[in-house]
């Protein structure tokens, strides 16, 4: 089954930031960069902002690095889920992600990670310039 994926077009991004407070809104009902799954990044030097997001790879080595079962694929969406209740803030899934994904909550001890919103990603809703889609996975 293929599954959706998120799609970031550089070109299109100018560094609104709406996606990540859209993100904090959605899970935590408050608007904190701090507190969210997708992360906007300026490079002063080529004047483009970048996002970073998880890419819910295939070969997962977050989920591989987790001693704790903290995380797991969601058979629906394919997106990396958190038990919070189970990750003990080790950061071992930060240290293996080959995207610079997951980031400590800010006053909580366990990661986030992008859930896809359960399948309907409200940063692509948001963005004003279509700078986030989603694409069918593979394609």
């Amino acid at each position: 089954m293929n599954h959706k994926v998120l799609v970031f077009e550089l070109k299109k991004c100018i560094g609104c930031r709406l996606c990540e407070l859209m993100c904090s809104a959605t899970h935590f009902q408050v608007t904190n960069p701090a507190k969210t799954r997708i992360r906007i990044v300026r490079d002063d030097e080529k004047q483009l902002d970048s996002a970073i997001y998880c890419h819910s790879c295939v070969e997962a080595k977050c989920i591989e690095a987790c001693e704790f079962d903290a995380l797991s694929r969601d058979s629906d969406t394919n997106t990396i889920l958190v038990s919070e209740e189970d990750c003990v803030a080790c950061r071992k899934c930060i240290e293996e992600c080959p995207y610079d994904h997951p980031v400590m909550h800010p006053t909580e001890d366990y990661v986030l990670i992008c859930d896809f919103c359960g399948g309907n990603p409200a940063c692509v809703d948001i963005c004003p310039e279509g700078a986030i889609t989603t694409a069918q996975e593979g394609k």
